[in-house]
């Protein structure tokens, strides 16, 4: 369905952007209404960012818009149109809109499209470096988790086809956003929380392995995610300082601040290998007892066991060993499997679509 004949109704002809919904329940005309949420915050909070940079003004630990900038960049929704589910979008008051989109509007298309194909060097372009990791971040926070299956397009009225997101963008950002030397070596430790000093940027964790506790200094951005993370355990990112033993004792400029995440991690394709399942691989994570930092995945009868320390890690590690068992087991000829690996092998093939499995 085309995005002109999405903005038809008489409801929607004056709005010059969509946002557009697909997958999973989407694909049902309905959104859960914390998911919407989310990902409209988010984009308010990204026009927001981008009029703060555009009129020169200084960014403080909090972004804090103006009345002005309130009436002139308030995100304006329209009626939620079928296919799957979109939702037409415009700023500023209703009577003061015309049919072109708002510029921020048309930079937030531009950064989706961006996002979409990887493309760091117009990514540079695009955000100012005084709003760049601020925006990315909140872009990363109502990305889609790759168990939800959905996926987030944005587009104006003037383009043909909408730029979609999905959990792979949010792994994109990471990278991007990494500190690029060996110096800044960024780590996720899995802790209780313990105590917050907002006044200081400071949260402590109880470390697991050692007992001990490590104080965390993050970055002002992320303070509302620790407000809302208050569950044990939680999962710490930024950069960090070991003691002789190699344990974490400091960690720095932390960057990410989140509960741990042991709901089911669904895998749709396997990309190294061009091989899609017929039905979402669900496997279940659950955390290593010894040092409750790994999260661990086991799948006997395909012969998968991965670790990882945080989930963008391990769904990297669970791509690299299906690939790796299925050019070993599925592609593998008869006579050189003994009788395990031949029942991982057919438990592979029987799992993936009959055009994959020929291949």
């Amino acid at each position: 369905m085309t995005f002109t004949n999405q903005l038809t109704d008489k409801h929607t002809a004056d709005f010059s952007t969509l946002l557009k919904i697909d997958g999973a329940e989407a694909e049902y005309h309905e959104i859960r209404a914390e998911t919407l949420a989310s990902v409209l915050a988010g984009l308010q909070k990204l026009v927001y960012l981008l009029a703060t940079a555009e009129s020169g003004q200084e960014l403080g630990e909090r972004l804090k818009p103006s009345k002005a900038m309130r009436e002139s960049c308030s995100l304006l929704c329209g009626v939620p149109q079928a296919g799957s589910y979109a939702v037409p979008l415009d700023l500023g008051l209703h009577q003061q809109m015309d049919m072109a989109p708002s510029p921020f509007l048309a930079r937030i298309e531009q950064i989706w499209s961006a996002l979409a194909s990887q493309d760091q060097n117009q990514l540079k372009q695009l955000l100012p470096a005084t709003i760049a990791q601020k925006a990315l971040r909140e872009i990363q926070k109502f990305l889609p988790k790759e168990h939800e299956g959905l996926r987030l397009g944005f587009q104006s009225r003037s383009s043909t086809t909408p730029a979609f997101l999905t959990s792979k963008t949010s792994r994109f950002i990471a990278d991007y956003l990494a500190p690029k030397t060996s110096e800044d070596a960024v780590m996720t430790v899995t802790g209780e929380l313990q105590r917050i000093d907002f006044a200081a940027h400071q949260l402590t964790i109880l470390y697991p392995p050692t007992r001990r506790e490590i104080v965390c200094t993050y970055l002002a951005e992320i303070e509302e995610n620790i407000i809302e993370s208050r569950k044990e355990p939680i999962q710490v990112t930024g950069r960090f300082v070991l003691d002789d033993t190699g344990n974490p004792i400091k960690l720095m400029d932390v960057t990410r601040v989140e509960p741990i995440d042991l709901s089911p991690v669904l895998i749709n394709e396997v990309e190294a290998v061009n091989v899609r399942f017929k039905q979402p691989l669900e496997l279940l994570p659950s955390l290593d007892e010894d040092s409750q930092q790994y999260l661990c995945i086991t799948e006997p009868n395909i012969g998968l066991q991965v670790f990882a320390l945080n989930r963008e890690l391990l769904f990297a590690e669970i791509q690299e060993q299906l690939a790796m068992l299925w050019q070993e087991y599925a592609r593998a000829a008869d006579q050189t499997l003994d009788a395990d690996a031949k029942i991982i092998q057919a438990n592979l093939l029987n799992l993936v679509e009959a055009a994959d499995a020929k291949a």
